[in-house]
């Protein structure tokens, strides 16, 4: 074969090579199952639209399409993997646009959701946000006094909130006021009486053992064994006559992979750095006396994604009975409230006016919580109002 024909050939291959690898990662999403959760990005991916079927859909159609496409391009939580610990592996710190920081004195912060820009006060609401996201709070509050069932809401703070300090040099210096803060200052510092301040309660100075993880984004078993005790003394206060079982004790502390479900820090798992460990509390066995049973089917648009599980736990010797609205941050909560209730359901999604009232049909509950991550409180009513001001602008165009 001559020297053209082979350069020929060779052309060939590489203009081959170069669409594969151009068009596989169009190609594999086509052809694959699409994921719900990013490991990587520690949030979950965006769903298919439904096709429009009105005029003023088209728009936002097209929108919601453009997102899902970028979620699902296949090896994307690849691709993320390799960047993050590359650059935590030459640089020794995550990168701005990475979902994790390099803290000090090895601790890794979460950077999604905008928390960096939150922290250093960037992320600002619009004036008249917060008293409306309060009037909503208000309405669950009153619509379920009505009915003689209390409100508890409870906000997990940021890992940054609490331990700062760690986050960089000068964290403090550099501090603006984050969203939550914004609320404190609205209200003066006096949170409606349904709310838990548990930023002001994880004072680290106060407890002789850590509260958070330092490879993971949420507090440790003691620390959500605090959040726990802080949870009774406002039920103590609805129920004086309701004997509450909260003598949990803690053994020796334990170096190993930790993490919020015992398989290793989520943040040093996006970082693929398995090999960081840490020492942190561990809590004595006990004997529960709670079993799981599955989720009623009266109950409407309950996903049950890997790792993100709905169920009901049940304790017969007990009185009360009530409805929990969760995130992650509830995982190490669960297991010490649950040996107070009769009957629990945890429902891992946001609060569902639907499904508290479908939950009427099967009992009256003395509680509901809602329990959400600092980094999320005001997300769906944000987007609520930016959906009815398109909408708005649509109907006006």
């Amino acid at each position: 074969m001559n020297s053209s024909a082979i350069k020929k050939v060779s052309h060939y291959i590489l203009s081959g090579m170069f669409l594969v690898f151009i068009f596989s990662s169009s190609l594999f999403m086509l052809v694959t199952e699409k994921n719900s959760w990013s490991e990587a990005e520690n949030r979950g991916l965006a769903l298919l639209p439904e096709f429009p079927d009105r005029l003023e859909q088209i728009t936002p159609f097209f929108r919601s399409m453009d997102t899902y496409i970028q979620d699902h391009l296949s090896f994307r939580d690849f691709y993320i993997y390799r960047y993050q610990r590359e650059l935590d592996k030459r640089f020794n710190q995550a990168g701005p646009r990475s979902t994790v920081i390099s803290g000090l004195d090895g601790w890794y912060f979460f950077n999604a959701f905008n928390m960096k820009d939150d922290f250093l006060g960037r992320t600002p609401l619009k004036e008249g946000t917060i008293a409306s996201w309060l009037a909503s709070q208000n309405k669950k509050y009153q619509w379920l006094l009505e009915r003689n069932i209390r409100y508890l809401y409870i906000v997990a703070p940021n890992k940054q909130s609490i331990y700062p300090e760690y986050l960089m040099k000068h964290a403090m210096a550099v501090k603006g006021t984050s969203r939550f803060e914004e609320l404190l200052k609205y209200t003066k510092g006096n949170l409606p009486e349904y709310m838990l301040n548990l930023h002001d309660y994880l004072q680290p100075q106060l407890f002789d053992k850590p509260l958070y993880y330092k490879n993971d984004s949420h507090w440790n078993i003691f620390g959500a064994y605090l959040v726990f005790t802080k949870t009774i003394e406002k039920l103590s206060s609805w129920h004086p006559t309701e004997k509450f079982t909260t003598d949990f004790e803690f053994g020796h502390e334990e170096t190993g992979v930790g993490g919020n479900i015992g398989k290793g820090g989520d943040l040093v798992q996006m970082l693929m750095r398995p090999d960081l460990t840490e020492t942190y509390p561990q809590l004595k066995p006990f004997a529960s006396c709670g079993t799981v049973e599955e989720i009623p089917t009266e109950l409407s648009n309950i996903k049950q994604l890997p790792g993100r599980i709905s169920f009901v736990r049940k304790c017969p010797t007990k009185n009360l009975r009530a409805v929990v609205f969760r995130d992650s941050f509830f995982v190490s909560v669960e297991p010490f409230l649950s040996e107070n209730f009769k009957e629990v359901i945890y429902l891992w999604k946001e609060y569902d006016q639907q499904n508290v009232e479908e939950v009427l049909t099967l009992f009256r509950p003395d509680i509901v919580i809602e329990a959400r991550a600092e980094r999320h409180i005001f997300d769906s009513f944000l987007e609520k109002e930016k959906r009815d001001s398109q909408q708005q602008s649509e109907r006006q165009h």
